[in-house]
C-alpha cells in the first residue's frame, strides 16, 4: 500500500508542476500581448493627449467662427418682419441654420458638436414663434378695427332709430 500512496503523491506533484507551468506560460503570453500590441496600436499616451488637444483647438476655432454666424442669425430673426414680403430674408435665415446643423451631421460622433444641432432647433422654434406672434397681432388689430366699425355702425343705427321715433 505504500507504493500506491507514493505513486499518488508523485502524480500530485507532477500535476501541480504541470498546472503551474501552464499557468505561468499563459500569464506571460497574456502580458506580452496585452502590453506589447496595445502600445503599438494606440501609440504613446503623449501622442494621444496631443491629438486630443488638437481636436479641442479645432473645435474652439470652429466654435469662434460660427459665433459670428450665430450672432448674425440672431440679429436677422430679431429684425425679421413678416409683414414685409422679403422671402429672401426667410430663406437666408433657414440656409444659415441648415449650415450650422450640417456641422453636427459631419461630427455627430463627438458630443461637443451637439450644440450645433440644438441651436438651429431653438432658432427655428423662435423664428416660427415670431411669425405666429406677428400673425396673431395682425389678427387682433384687424378684429379691433372690425369691432370699432361695428360699434360705429351700431351707434349710427341707434341714432337713426332715435331720430325716427321723434
Amino acid at each position: 500500500m505504500e507504493k500506491k500512496n507514493t505513486r499518488n503523491r508523485r502524480e500530485k506533484i507532477i500535476g501541480f508542476i504541470y498546472v503551474s507551468v501552464l499557468f505561468i506560460t499563459a500569464t506571460l503570453a497574456c502580458c506580452f500581448f496585452l502590453f506589447y500590441y496595445s502600445e503599438g496600436k494606440t501609440g504613446t499616451r503623449k501622442e494621444f493627449v496631443i491629438s486630443k488637444m488638437d481636436r479641442i483647438r479645432e473645435f474652439q476655432a470652429l466654435q469662434s467662427q460660427q459665433l459670428i454666424v450665430v450672432d448674425s442669425i440672431y440679429r436677422k430673426i430679431k429684425a425679421f418682419d413678416p409683414g414685409v414680403n422679403a422671402s429672401y430674408e426667410e430663406s437666408d435665415i433657414k440656409f444659415y441654420l441648415n449650415d450650422i446643423r450640417r456641422l453636427y451631421d459631419d461630427h455627430n460622433y463627438d458630443g461637443r458638436y451637439k450644440i450645433f444641432n440644438q441651436l438651429p432647433n431653438f432658432y427655428n422654434m423662435w423664428f416660427a414663434d415670431r411669425k405666429e406672434y406677428w400673425s396673431k397681432q395682425q389678427n387682433i388689430i384687424r378684429f379691433r378695427r372690425n369691432l370699432e366699425e361695428c360699434e360705429i355702425g351700431l351707434q349710427k343705427k341707434n341714432d337713426e332709430l332715435k331720430n325716427r321715433k321723434k
